[in-house]
């Protein structure tokens, strides 16, 4: 308690105090600029923190984390461009919901959820992270591909009546995500005898074009008339007490989740936010509304990310290996100071440990004015007419793909998937699919490739595991249950999309 009392006390002294503060507002500007996310900002922060006391520099690192992985749904909302790979999920309800005029209601949401997850997995973290990092050691890859899987099935419910089309989608999504060499045997695959694809695609600037690139298309056939020459101000509205409420369970579960699959090493909030929406669509009465705009489509991605992110922290601090690209990079801050991350930490450094949980807990509250702030300034942007905004986002796109890694290849990735968008949208192809089958994709071959070698090709250590079997169970239930509540609903319905298609 003396120690706890101590880094309290120390974390409110007015320099970590205003570190906490800066950096929580600069993580989520930062995440909020396509191509800037929060490993590149807790990297270029680094150096900064050389003349700092090590406590202060990786409170300064950790607020930055912290704000650039919710600072991504901003831009998701309102543009359809997402910031960061996570905030992409926000953005399949986020984005319908600021086209139908509740940009505010939708940005108060995500940045209410963000702070939930994000202080729900700092107590979480702070309480039981030696027992939690015991967990996160018995994952194996059959638990990674019953991961990846239960959010692959989500392609079934996000297609709502289309689901031939949904699956279509999904199906060009997995095999964009085998392009590149092939991680068992290093063989080329896909790749043309050229050097550009050797390393696969990079799915940011695959999501960037396909959502941003694509609706700018849309948008540009359609006409500006058509669609609105202008839009009206967006004022962030954090939700009531009411409405929290009805999301209570989404929240929960979301947080629980996200917490969890954070503490995996190297899966991080992406993955989370993706299995978070998935579970989120499965436990819904009304899955078919998921992707029109509703408040669960933004409070589940956005609660699991943030959740994740102090999950991240868990492995970090306690095992020394890194959860998350962020924590990794966080991970040369501890080096830069001296410091191995690690479980001697926790008897050599105690007060160091105890400031990072507080400081983590305080940048979560922060988060709520910052995120204020920033979707205020973005939301600006909505005022310009869109036949000069849509240029405006083009070209912030496109700088966003070129930051990524320097590579001129990520923006003709962007252009050729912003074309695959534009086709898609035309003939009513759903994108959410194709995004989660190319993000998740390659997880899932990994894992079940290398999880058959270590069982010797027997698919019953997949089955009888008792944390995978039970995830792959649920798995079968909720997709054979799906399809069958679509069967009755329209018994048809499966004959008449094939002839549509």
């Amino acid at each position: 308690m003396e120690i706890w009392l101590g880094s309290l006390l120390n974390v409110l002294s007015p320099v970590p105090l205003m570190l906490v503060a800066g950096g929580v507002l600069a993580g989520v500007m930062l995440g909020a600029i396509p191509g800037l996310n929060s490993p590149m900002g807790t990297a270029l922060l680094i150096p900064f923190t050389f003349a700092m006391e090590p406590a202060n520099g990786l409170i300064l690192l950790t607020a930055v984390y912290c704000g650039g992985t919710f600072g991504g749904s901003i831009s998701a909302i309102l543009f359809n461009v997402p910031g960061a790979p996570e905030a992409s999920v926000t953005g399949f309800d986020g984005y319908p919901m600021a086209k139908s005029g509740k940009a505010g209601k939708a940005l108060g949401i995500a940045i209410m959820c963000s702070c939930l997850g994000g202080i729900f997995s700092v107590l979480v973290m702070s309480l039981i992270s030696p027992q939690l990092a015991r967990v996160a050691l018995s994952f194996s890859e059959p638990e990674y591909f019953a991961l990846a899987l239960a959010a692959l099935t989500l392609i079934s419910s996000l297609g709502g009546d289309k689901m031939i089309k949904a699956f279509i989608a999904g199906c060009i999504g997995l095999l964009a995500a085998t392009i590149g060499i092939d991680p068992m045997t290093s063989i080329e695959r896909f790749t043309f005898g050229g050097d550009a694809l050797m390393a696969g695609i990079n799915f940011i600037p695959a999501l960037i074009g396909a959502f941003a690139v694509g609706e700018i298309l849309m948008t540009a056939e359609a006409g500006v008339k058509k669609t609105g020459e202008t839009v009206t101000k967006v004022s962030t509205e954090l939700p009531k007490i009411i409405e929290l409420l009805r999301l209570k369970w989404t929240i929960l579960r979301s947080a629980v989740i996200g917490t969890m699959i954070g503490i995996l090493p190297g899966v991080g909030a992406t993955t989370a936010a993706f299995v978070g929406y998935s579970e989120a669509v499965r436990w819904s009465k009304h899955p078919e509304k998921f992707g029109t705009g509703i408040p669960e489509g933004i409070a589940a991605p956005e609660t699991c990310n943030n959740a994740a992110a102090g999950g991240a922290m868990v492995p970090l601090l306690t095992l020394g290996i890194p959860g998350s690209a962020t924590t990794a990079v966080i991970i040369g801050g501890f080096l830069v100071h001296g410091m191995q991350p690690g479980p001697m930490l926790f008897i050599n450094q105690p007060g160091l440990m105890y400031s990072l949980f507080i400081a983590m807990f305080l940048a979560n509250i922060f988060m709520l004015f910052s995120g204020v702030i920033v979707a205020k300034l973005f939301s600006n942007f909505r005022k310009i007419r869109y036949s000069i905004l849509g240029p405006c986002i083009f070209v912030f796109a496109t700088v966003g793909a070129f930051g990524i890694s320097n590579d001129m290849f990520d923006v003709w990735v962007m252009f050729v998937f912003g074309l695959i968008g534009y086709i898609m949208k035309k003939f009513d192809f759903p994108i959410a699919p194709l995004i989660i089958a190319l993000v998740l994709g390659e997880l899932a071959e990994i894992s079940l490739r290398r999880g058959m070698r270590m069982a010797n090709w027997d698919v019953s250590e997949f089955i009888f595991r008792p944390i995978g079997g039970t995830i792959l169970l649920i798995t079968c239930i909720t997709l054979i249950f799906t399809i069958y509540s679509k069967m009755k609903k329209k018994p048809n319905v499966l004959a008449g999309e094939i002839s549509k298609t």
